[in-house]
């Protein structure tokens, strides 16, 4: 049948893009799997938010199926793609329908799939709405932040999911803590590219007042960005100490990303790679992010000696 081909298709698909992510990302997933595993099974089995969980979920699914750029070869091989998209959506989501199951949650499960069937009515547009949506975000960030404009187009879905989840942190403090430590990690994935010489020059500043402005501001819209996530938490106010914690560890390992990238420079060529994600997970564990913290200062002078060179210093 065709959908069962389809179907191991997509599954080859995954394999290859797990491959690719590389060891540490890898690592990184089946590592946490488990563990978000771990949580919507407890969140299902105590009878609280097992509406947000699978909310979530669809909503995972409506941003990927709206993006999708195989509509119309998948038109052209049958009559009916919106039964494929069904099936696709159905067999990936399965693990939560058979948890929502077990526990007798049969409401939600018939929920679940008739939104299903409902988004796989809408037929995709990869271009016009992910532009739409990505212009609306990135008119408000200045275009010295290229590194944001330029990470925010290619991980618009994933920023806007993680979001969202942080929103739900009404709900559940770690829901909060969770999408504030993982968005961290994908703005941080934003400074493993140095920039063209030519734009590093432009600000004409020497290499301390560059590194300062460069924190100031990225830092300031840091802050700006997560600012509803941390008022939200705030609603458990009980956790204040972790919230704050919290807050301070992502603005710490953004400090990191950003000098660690200017540390180890080199017009338009890859940076700090491997360090960036190892610093994240110390910044995770809250005891260990202090040690990050004294990391920054050891390597912003690095980044201060590394651009003396680029920006005229000396002269």
């Amino acid at each position: 049948m065709l959908i069962v081909h389809i179907i191991k298709v997509r599954f080859l698909q995954f394999f290859r893009e797990f491959r690719d992510l590389g060891m540490f990302r890898a690592a990184f997933l089946v590592a946490v799997a488990p563990l978000i595993g771990l949580f919507i099974y407890h969140r299902i089995s105590s009878h609280d938010f097992d509406y947000v969980v699978f909310g979530v979920v669809f909503l995972l699914i409506f941003l990927v199926h709206r993006s999708r750029k195989d509509y119309y070869f998948l038109s052209k091989l049958s009559n009916s793609p919106v039964c494929i998209f069904f099936v696709e959506y159905l067999v990936f989501s399965a693990p939560l329908l058979v948890l929502l199951t077990i526990f007798g949650k049969y409401l939600q499960v018939l929920i679940f799939a008739a939104l299903l069937s409902v988004i796989c009515f809408v037929r995709p547009s990869p271009k016009s709405s992910k532009s739409k949506t990505y212009h609306t975000l990135i008119k408000h960030i200045p275009a010295a932040m290229f590194e944001w404009q330029s990470g925010i187009r290619v991980n618009l879905y994933a920023v806007i999911l993680f979001y969202v989840l942080g929103l739900a942190g009404i709900f559940n403090i770690w829901l909060s803590a969770v999408s504030l430590a993982v968005l961290s990690l994908i703005f941080s994935s934003f400074y493993a590219a140095g920039e063209p010489l030519k734009m590093l020059n432009a600000p004409e500043r020497n290499s301390y007042i560059f590194l300062l402005c460069k924190l100031v501001q990225h830092v300031k819209y840091w802050a700006l960005f997560t600012l509803p996530l941390f008022i939200i938490a705030f609603v458990h106010y009980q956790y204040w100490a972790l919230i704050l914690a919290a807050f301070a560890a992502s603005v710490n390992m953004l400090v990191f990303a950003i000098l660690a990238k200017y540390a180890y420079y080199r017009p338009s060529s890859a940076g700090a790679l491997i360090i960036v994600p190892m610093a994240w997970l110390f910044s995770i564990f809250l005891p260990l992010s202090v040690l990050v913290f004294f990391t920054n200062i050891v390597v912003f002078f690095k980044a201060k000696n590394n651009l003396k060179y680029y920006l005229n210093d000396y002269h």
